[in-house]
């Protein structure tokens, strides 16, 4: 499933809270990705009220006839907001990593089995919410092409 697939399933009030978790950067960088200005207008009185506003023009971008792309969105809300699943994921599948993040290519040196006990454990997890964890195995698939998780039922996870 491709990333602008997996937000957009995990709806507007999801993705906006993710979209409002990351630095200004990380939003510009997104929205850049989305073929969109990222510039403050008239109307943004506050920093916070930009960023809303930015998030909306993103969601609206997931219901267009061009999806918002959203790899690197994806991507940025991993890196800067979820080094406890990153870490739990990467620790329970033994690959070196620094806070959950990594240069091995485990998903072509783990064994697939090792894998999806490791996604099952962190759905499982009750510190970790099933529906962020379903977000990232389905983007290390897409990431990675392939479909070692699909046994899993992502997709349900998600809604």
């Amino acid at each position: 499933m491709e990333p602008h697939e997996i937000v957009r399933k995990l709806g507007e009030h999801k993705f906006k809270e993710m979209f409002l978790s990351l630095n200004a950067a990380a939003m510009k960088a997104s929205m850049n990705e989305a073929k969109l200005q990222a510039v403050r207008s008239a109307t943004q009185t506050s920093t916070r009220r930009r960023n809303e506003d930015w998030a909306k023009r993103m969601w609206a971008t997931l219901h267009s006839s061009t999806p918002a792309p959203c790899k690197l969105f994806l991507f940025e809300w991993l890196r800067q907001t979820k080094v406890e699943l990153l870490t739990a994921f990467l620790d329970a599948i033994g690959v070196q990593h620094d806070r959950g993040l990594t240069d091995a290519d485990f998903m072509k040196d783990v064994p697939e089995q090792t894998l999806i006990e490791a996604g099952r454990a962190l759905l499982a997890h009750p510190k970790l919410d099933r529906r962020e964890v379903a977000a990232y195995l389905m983007f290390l698939d897409y990431s990675n092409e392939t479909t070692k998780f699909a046994s899993l039922g992502l997709e349900t996870q998600l809604l």
